[in-house]
């Protein structure tokens, strides 16, 4: 997918109709659970039923993912940033602070465990080891340490781990606890040898700061997403690039795979997560959150439930894994819409098809239509043009000597519905009819429904009755805003005729600064935030720029058009 540039349902129409095909099972939007009241900074599932939840609030939230239900909420003080529960004891929380410090509890009852002190930053990343009470944290002191948390009466620092040259971002330990890897905003992704703290391989290849680290439940693919809008799967053992998925539209902020190991979950900057298969790099589904900031994810351990951030950064999105091949054939297509509109209103008692039911509340509704409209949906948006390159391994092996106890190491909206025929779609009795679109999304405004399942009808309307939006009659390009700005900006401009569109920014000398390709982008109008251009204040090695005056150029096709903006820090 393309920058600026938001998902688009496609629909093909012949004499049998044809539509691009989804899987029988999809994660659909069900749940959304609100009650932070600042932004989140870690979710982590404590079982399949509970949900942990920190935030900028300074609060511990618990909820119940089946019926949406918050259980317990805890004051926990300043300066929250990060927590961590451990796999074997899902009653402790870990949970670092603005405040340099460690603290633990345990949920529900809210009981004192202790607090460690030591980092000289703020704590933003903790991970346990699996099945321990090793915990490790990291800071924007630029280092990782290792404590021992087990015994109450005996808390201790392991080790210190130093090679960083810049923050870290996160922490993820193998699945056998023998290699913690660190994502450094240094760019690199380091492994450790946790037992002696020697950092004995450095994997380079990210051309910015590394974000966000998983491993593979089998511990055969290391997994991480960086600011250069790429994500790297390597092998662990030989250190080696497996492969680079590129032509992500933003940051990949988080990652996260499935139990099985077969699907792995990335929420990018652009308000999506996307859904991979790890072994092939191929796309399989792309869910809308509309979180353009910090995004945290997380897999149930049963894997039927995915946790996202929402528009807000305050809310949290549950998606589901649902059976929507409501026909039975293997595959979701606008048939299985069709089908859904056949029973819709009716109850599974009283005669209507049980698979219609997608969600498995007795009646077939609104609900059942948004789950299949927006699987056929995030089939669609997984055509986008996003490129998977194997790569040669591109990594250094380091012998790092490091102390005992103490731990020092010395290193070396969419873009106009598409026109289909008019009125209706359908095959042999089954007709879709404008009118029934009509009526779902007035039931799904009424409900209060996922603005993201909305669109997809609205979108779907538009395809029935040949609405789209007129393109522009010339090509603009518009002030940023804010401007002046700190530390990241978007960058309007509206398309007479599609085109291939590059923003390049220029400081005040004329050094070029940054080129931002937002690649082939069809006419329209690109003002909101989730369809501009957005720049983020760094140069291409990923570093912020300095304060002052910055031109940017739009060129698109034969148009070309040049504006002053201004960074303040």
């Amino acid at each position: 997918m393309k920058r600026g540039m938001v998902l688009t349902l496609t629909l093909v129409l012949t004499v049998a109709m044809a539509v691009t095909t989804a899987n029988a099972q999809q994660y659909v939007r069900t749940d959304t659970l609100t009650g932070h009241m600042n932004s989140l900074h870690a979710i982590a599932f404590k079982d399949n039923v509970t949900l942990i939840s920190g935030g900028g609030d300074q609060t511990l939230r618990a909820w119940d993912v089946t019926t949406g239900r918050q259980l317990w909420e805890q004051h926990v003080g300043s300066g929250f940033s990060a927590a961590a529960l451990p796999s074997h004891d899902p009653h402790f929380i870990a949970y670092g602070g603005g405040n340099n410090n460690i603290r633990m509890r345990y949920s529900g009852d809210g009981d004192w465990r202790a607090e460690m002190t030591g980092h000289t930053n703020s704590v933003i990343c903790l991970a346990f080891k699996p099945n321990s009470y090793l915990l490790a944290s990291g800071s924007l002191d630029n280092t990782i340490r290792i404590w021992d948390v087990g015994d109450r009466d005996n808390l201790r620092r392991v080790r210190t781990l130093r090679g960083h040259t810049a923050y870290i971002n996160e922490l993820a330990w193998s699945p056998d606890g023998r290699v913690l890897a660190s994502a450094g905003y240094d760019g690199t992704l380091r492994l450790w040898n946790p037992n002696n703290g020697i950092n004995f391989a450095v994997l380079r290849g990210h051309t910015a700061a590394i974000w966000s680290v998983a491993w593979s439940p089998d511990g055969r693919i290391l997994a991480s997403g960086s600011d250069d809008d790429t994500i790297r799967l390597w092998n662990p053992d030989t250190h080696g690039t497996l492969r680079v998925l590129r032509g992500l539209p933003d940051r990949v902020y988080s990652l996260a795979f499935h139990p099985d190991g077969q699907t792995l979950a990335s929420a990018v900057n652009d308000g999506t997560i996307r859904l991979w298969n790890p072994n092939t790099g191929h796309l399989k589904a792309t869910l809308l959150t509309g979180s353009l900031g910090d995004h945290h994810i997380a897999f149930s351990p049963n894997g039927q439930i995915l946790a996202g951030e929402g528009p807000s950064g305050k809310d949290i999105l549950l998606f589901r894994l649902l059976t929507v091949d409501v026909t039975g054939n293997g595959s979701v297509t606008i048939s299985d819409l069709l089908e859904v509109a056949r029973n819709y209103g009716q109850t599974v008692g009283a005669g209507a098809n049980r698979k219609a039911d997608v969600n498995e509340d007795g009646e077939v509704d609104v609900d059942d239509v948004l789950a299949v409209i927006q699987a056929v949906d995030a089939a669609m948006a997984a055509d986008e043009d996003v490129s998977l390159e194997e790569e040669p391994a591109d990594s250094v092996d380091l012998p790092v000597e490091a102390d005992d106890e103490t731990g020092d190491t010395w290193e070396g909206e969419e873009a106009g519905a598409p026109a289909i025929g008019p009125g209706s779609i359908g095959t042999g009795m089954s007709l879709l009819q404008a009118s029934d679109v009509r009526r779902w999304i007035r039931d799904a405004k009424a409900a209060n429904a996922d603005p993201a399942g909305i669109a997809a009808l609205e979108r779907l309307l538009a395809a029935l009755t040949r609405v789209a939006a007129p393109p522009p009659k010339e090509t603009v390009l518009l002030a940023n805003y804010p401007n002046p700005f700190n530390p990241e900006t978007w960058i309007p401009y509206q398309l007479s005729d599609p085109a291939e569109v590059t923003v390049s920014i220029y400081s005040v000398d004329g050094k070029l600064v940054r080129t931002l390709e937002l690649g082939q982008v069809p006419a329209g109008i690109y003002q909101s935030r989730s369809r501009a251009a957005y720049w983020d204040g760094r140069n291409a090695q990923g570093e912020p720029v300095a304060s002052g005056v910055y031109f940017y150029t739009l060129t698109a096709g034969d148009f070309s058009a040049t504006r002053k903006m201004v960074i303040r820090k």
